[in-house]
């Protein structure tokens, strides 16, 4: 017995919704299929406390190259956006020359003149200078700057090396110079966030996060130098005759 119209319509209509239900589910299943997430290729990994610590092995423009940990696997490390750098160690005494930004522990008579030695000079990459109030180390952005006349104390001096006549440096702070002795025994060291300063041998501790071993993305990187920094050869340098 045939269908009536409107019964045959709804029938049809039955069919066409199903239809579509049915190719949108394969279409939608198709879409998450390809929007996996990275970690469907290998999950995100943090690198091991156990293989943190190791040697550069090359150094690259933005990129090094480490074993980690020593003796093991060649990664691929490069220092993600927000990275941090530590780079430490010696410098030689050819640094001290004009141009480079120190820090150093100084005392001053009533009169702002240095009296005593410098037992330790750091060269970092720059900062604010100046004369702090309170002691020893790095200047740090918060520290309570003297200027003008000031008491008699230890301080601690930041500044560009203007000259530098045997072992007498002069630093110039702001407007203010100083003359400071540096005596062949006194400690030169580096501290600094600039990776470019490493070289193969330099032994590193490093954090960073991997998809593949062997590729790493830094996310800590201290770098202890293994040789003291010397100053860059100067760019105009005439090449000896041959």
């Amino acid at each position: 017995m045939p269908f009536p119209r409107r019964a045959r319509d709804r029938q049809i209509g039955r069919v066409i919704v199903t239809l579509a239900l049915t190719v949108g589910c394969v279409f939608a299943g198709d879409v998450a299929a390809h929007a996996q997430p990275p970690a469907a290729a290998g999950q995100l990994k943090s690198l091991e406390k156990k293989e943190q610590i190791g040697q550069i092995i090359e150094v690259g423009p933005g990129m090094l190259q480490l074993r980690l940990p020593k003796g093991g696997t060649a990664w691929q490390a490069m220092p993600a956006p927000n990275a941090t750098i530590e780079v430490t160690g010696k410098a030689s005494r050819e640094m001290l020359q004009p141009g480079q930004f120190v820090n150093c522990a100084v005392t001053l008579d009533e009169f702002g003149k240095v009296t005593e030695p410098a037992l330790q000079v750091a060269f970092t990459d720059g900062g604010a200078p100046g004369v702090m109030a309170g002691g020893l180390g790095i200047a740090e952005a918060g520290a309570k700057r003297v200027a003008g006349k000031r008491p008699a104390g230890s301080y601690l001096l930041a500044g560009t090396i203007k000259q530098v006549e045997g072992d007498v440096v002069t630093i110039m702070a702001g407007r203010e110079k100083f003359d400071v002795t540096v005596p062949a025994d006194a400690e030169l060291v580096v501290r600094s966030g600039n990776a470019a300063l490493a070289s193969p041998g330099d032994e590193v501790e490093v954090e960073g996060r991997y998809y593949q071993k062997g590729q790493l993305l830094v996310t800590s990187l201290k770098i202890t130098l293994a040789n003291p920094v010397v100053p860059p050869p100067p760019k105009n340098k005439a090449r000896r005759p041959q």
